[in-house]
């Protein structure tokens, strides 16, 4: 269910809550999307619901069927195959960029430096067999803040505003099939933090050509584990 919102910032916080409650699978592939509940539910008069699921089925997030309700787009194969395509051709070159920010930032250098202590902090926890839910969460927290850090290296630039919306899909995809697979394996998290590391430690070298292969390994590997989880979850 989506939460009421402010009055004044209707369009845009109308179109973040809806898109947020697709992205995090709160609003499942397949649901029916009505445009008068959704407007109770936020608090708000159809028009800017409307607006919202306009700009999302433009995004590819809704399903508009001819005389039918809209939908929220459905998760299949080939949207997990075409996403992946997108990012391995996208994110080699946004990573290397990226690094190059990172070298002469002392700033973002710092908060890498950061990011590969919780890195480290999980791979000491997998060496010495003590993994526990905190482990789990910082594995996410490296995920999340190696993607942020990416994206405040790159600011405002044309290819970072098409990394996030590629990272709506991502992330989308990403819920939904961890949803029904087991991500919590030792196994994952201790593959997830070796790739982890390898791009971080690549980009703070930096090694420009290791970084690009680090990321492209990562995205392969995650491509195959989120189309077997999509198995499941089908």
């Amino acid at each position: 269910m989506v939460g009421k919102i402010p009055r004044e910032t209707l369009q845009e916080k109308v179109y973040e809550s809806i898109k947020d409650s697709i992205v995090k699978n709160e609003l499942m592939p397949g649901d029916v999307l009505s445009i008068d509940a959704l407007a109770e539910d936020l608090g708000v008069s159809p028009t800017p619901v409307r607006e919202a699921l306009a700009k999302l089925s433009a995004q590819g997030l809704v399903k508009n069927a001819r005389n039918k309700k809209a939908r929220v787009a459905p998760v299949t194969r080939e949207d997990v195959l075409e996403i992946y395509e997108v990012r391995k051709l996208l994110e080699p070159y946004a990573t290397v960029m990226a690094a190059k920010e990172i070298e002469s930032d002392p700033k973002l250098r710092a908060e890498m430096e950061k990011l590969r202590g919780v890195a480290l902090d999980i791979q000491g926890a997998v060496e010495a067999g003590s993994l526990d839910s905190k482990h789990y969460e910082k594995n996410l927290e490296v995920d999340l803040g190696l993607e942020e850090m990416i994206e405040m290296a790159l600011a405002d630039t044309l290819l970072n505003k098409i990394l996030n919306q590629v990272s709506n899909h991502s992330l989308r995809i990403r819920s939904f099939t961890e949803a029904s697979s087991n991500k919590n394996a030792p196994e994952i998290v201790m593959t997830n933090n070796e790739e982890h590391l390898k791009i971080i430690d690549s980009m703070l070298e930096p090694d420009f050509e290791r970084a690009r292969e680090a990321v492209r390994t990562h995205l392969e590997n995650a491509e195959s584990r989120t189309l077997e989880a999509l198995e499941e979850a089908t």
